[in-house]
């Protein structure tokens, strides 16, 4: 709105220059124009100081805008009317151009049907009485102003009214079009239950840590016993104790770390950026985190884990091989455990 409102200043300004520099002075040049930039420039004042006033401000200037182009539309024309060798294309102002301005800021600013009411209103007011004119007066009308007054107030702001609403239904579109991909995407990227990453992105981001120059690592974490949490509390309750861990393991990794659910209480974290020692005592801290998390009414929660580095010669594969074999000795061990894969 203050862009609009300064660029409608602006041509008040421009309009006020090119009028008093004319070798004919009208009265209504010399006074609409300067009236109509003192307005909008005390609009932009008061829109830069009470931004909450923007509905109201824009109310305003679209009824001082409409106002400034009906008051010569209907003097000049009555004035060729009634004075015999008065020619309307040489006396009307040049604001055919700001008619049609006018209407676009009328469909932009006011919503729904309630902006091609105006519209129509605004026309009626502002061209009929031109259109009227110059149909009545032939040699006027084919004159090169008359030609270029006919398309401005009848083609052409036909076109502005009939297509900004077009191309505001097609935007509208758009949006609703890109947020159903961002929600597809998201349904895509995360786990609906727990929160975590789903693993079609957690085999992404494995498949570039992969292929990077740096040291990263992949701890495999499983909910220990956890059938038997379904079987003696029931799925809900189950549900609440993945939702538990997930949350837990999210808030002690860092920004660059992620977890993602590998499938049933299966999860898996990439660490990137560290060695073989810190990456076990992450493991480690998240498996202290796990093992403390209350979920009444289940008693304990634990999780056992696997530990790799990533080599520079592995594949998605190999990497996960190495973690799950880690994974089930500390299964066989009895679990709540970190076991790091071979070598490490």
């Amino acid at each position: 709105m203050l862009f609009m409102l300064s660029l409608a200043l602006l041509g008040g300004i421009c309009a006020t220059a090119i009028h008093w520099m004319a070798p004919v002075h009208r009265t209504m040049d010399l006074i609409v124009p300067p009236t109509i930039s003192a307005l909008y420039a005390g609009l932009v004042i008061a829109l830069t100081r009470r931004p909450q006033w923007t509905v109201g401000i824009a109310r305003i200037a679209l009824v001082a805008g409409g106002l400034a182009l009906a008051a010569p539309a209907w003097l000049y024309t009555l004035q060729a009317t009634l004075t015999p060798g008065t020619l309307l294309v040489d006396t009307l102002p040049p604001v055919s151009s700001l008619f049609v301005v006018f209407l676009v800021m009328l469909m932009i600013f006011v919503p729904g049907r309630l902006a091609f009411v105006l519209a129509a209103l605004g026309w009626t007011t502002i061209a009929l009485p031109v259109l009227v004119y110059l149909l009545f007066h032939r040699e006027e009308m084919w004159s090169a102003r008359g030609t270029d007054l006919l398309m401005a107030y009848g083609p052409v702001s036909i076109m502005a009214v009939v297509l900004l609403p077009v191309q505001r239904g097609l935007a509208g579109k758009i949006r609703r079009l890109s947020t159903e991909r961002r929600r597809m995407e998201m349904l895509l990227h995360r786990d609906p239950l727990t929160g975590a990453q789903s693993r079609l992105l957690g085999e992404r981001r494995l498949r570039e840590a992969l292929g990077r120059d740096a040291p990263a690592g992949v701890i495999m974490l499983d909910l220990d016993r956890f059938k038997a949490i379904n079987d003696t509390y029931g799925h809900p309750v189950g549900d609440r104790v993945l939702q538990a861990v997930a949350s837990g393991c999210k808030e002690l990794l860092r920004g660059d770390e992620c977890i993602s659910r590998w499938g049933g209480e299966e999860f898996m974290a990439l660490v990137p950026e560290i060695d073989a020692s810190g990456l076990s005592q992450v493991a480690e801290r998240l498996r202290s985190a796990i093992a403390g998390l209350a979920v009444a009414p289940v008693q304990a929660v634990t999780a056992s884990f696997g530990v790799t580095m990533i080599e520079p010669d592995d594949t998605l594969d190999t990497v996960l091989q190495r973690a799950d074999r880690a994974l089930y000795r500390a299964k066989e061990q009895g679990g709540n455990r970190v076991e790091a894969a071979h070598g490490q």
